[in-house]
């Protein structure tokens, strides 16, 4: 109180001060302009438009009730409480914070909305595991021998089908061996396609790469920086669980591509011959010591339904080499295939994953960000209010501006726009205001 008491009177004093100076220049203006005036009077045709200010002295009674109300004004002053300025601005503060704060409840229920949506958004992309392989190892001529007979001559058919193995962690989690449907074989010779049929399959699913953490950007290595339970939490949820997903299904699918020359040396360069798919479900109850397995020798023994493999394939074609015009030949036929394998499930929305879901939430995000995650309710909250903060402090000061001022002066009203008119006096009047060369408001 005493810094804005002396604050106040250092204002008073620099303005009696300019006014005193403004005084003394105001009255060598007068002088000034006298002399001007009587130079300049005989040609006041020439100028459009001059002004002239003189000042006029303030009568007794007027200056009486000046000092009467600083008198007043002084007294009242002193008696001004630090906390009734204090009060206003806590109350204008705490109005405009539960103001945001009211705002932001409806915001907090969307983020917790968004956080739902983003957590199954992660649950369905762990439920997703696709791999493919471009090359495959083994034999790349689809004949052994060389035929003399015509570019699609299936003897000698040196491709049998495929066995595809996949390991993880040093364990053999998948094994699909595929042979060439023997039971279709007047297809070859009657349309030139041949057909798959699924003889092996060893299935590990508690090994598999179900559930995907590598899909939401978390690796084993994530969980390095966090805690002892956070640890356990991982270790809990980060193998295949019958409970938490359903519905597990292991698919496998083969395209096959030749590149060829025939008679006319014409190329043709990776051509699409065929494709086949199939699709593994398991089930729980299917498992033998945790494994699936299945043969096809035992499953048509005991006439139980066997895996389809759907598609067909055209038998490659031979190219085109003539050793001797007299003895043409064609070759063993190249050709080259691209498997992709995925693995595919459903997540509980009845497990504990799920009822749990925001516990669930926030550990994904830590293991996603290594162990670091802010409070994303806090991080709102504190960017709402920077970006409030204006409007806050506006609250806070203005109501303190508006209670010193009804203190220092009581009767006053805000002026807003253009200025009052001044200069009313009593007993004394404005002289010498001229616009256009009409005198205004003097005698």
């Amino acid at each position: 109180m005493k810094k804005t008491m002396m604050l106040i009177v250092g204002m008073l004093l620099f303005s009696v001060n300019m006014w005193a100076q403004g005084t003394q220049s105001i009255h060598g203006m007068r002088q000034e302009s006298s002399m001007v005036q009587g130079e300049i009077k005989e040609g006041l045709e020439e100028f459009s438009s001059f002004f002239m200010v003189e000042v006029n002295t303030m009568d007794a009674a007027k200056k009486a009730k000046i000092n009467e109300f600083a008198t007043a004004y002084r007294s009242k002053r002193r008696s001004m409480k630090v906390g009734d300025v204090a009060s206003s601005m806590l109350t204008g503060g705490v109005t405009a914070v539960i103001n945001v704060l009211g705002n932001e409840l409806l915001e907090l229920a969307k983020i917790r909305a968004r956080q739902k949506k983003s957590w199954q958004e992660m649950r369905q992309k762990e439920c997703v595991f696709v791999d493919s392989l471009q090359s495959i190892k083994g034999q790349r001529d689809f004949y052994s021998n060389l035929s003399t007979t015509g570019p699609l001559d299936p003897s000698d058919m040196n491709f049998d089908g495929i066995t595809l193995s996949a390991q993880r962690d040093g364990v053999e989690m998948l094994k699909i061996v595929c042979h060439i449907d023997t039971t279709r074989l007047d297809h070859m010779f009657m349309h030139s396609k041949f057909y798959l049929v699924v003889d092996t399959v060893v299935f590990r699913p508690y090994n598999s790469f179900l559930p995907n953490f590598q899909a939401n950007r978390i690796s084993a290595s994530s969980w390095k920086n966090l805690s002892v339970e956070e640890r356990d939490y991982w270790n809990t949820i980060s193998h295949f669980d019958f409970h938490e997903y359903r519905n597990p299904v292991v698919s496998v699918k083969m395209d096959i591509y030749s590149s060829w020359i025939n008679e006319l040396v014409q190329v043709s360069q990776d051509v699409k011959l065929g494709s086949f798919s199939l699709k593994i479900p398991i089930s729980e109850d299917e498992l033998r010591d945790s494994v699936y397995v299945y043969y096809r020798s035992d499953a048509i023994a005991h006439q139980q339904p066997t895996i389809i493999v759907d598609g067909d394939c055209f038998v490659v074609p031979r190219s085109y080499m003539p050793v001797s015009v007299s003895s043409p030949s064609w070759g063993t036929g190249e050709y080259k295939m691209k498997v992709v394998l995925s693995e595919t499930c459903q997540y509980n929305p009845q497990a504990n994953r799920a009822k749990n879901w925001h516990r669930d939430y926030k550990q994904l995000v830590r293991m996603r960000k290594n162990g670091k995650v802010q409070n994303e309710y806090v991080s709102h909250i504190l960017s709402t209010m920077r970006e409030n903060q204006g409007t806050i402090l506006k609250a806070i000061y203005t109501p303190a501006f508006n209670a010193i001022a009804q203190e220092l002066n009581p009767n006053k009203k805000t002026v807003v726009g253009n200025m009052q008119q001044v200069g009313a006096t009593s007993g004394g009047q404005m002289n010498g205001f001229m616009v256009g060369g009409q005198k205004g408001g003097g005698k």
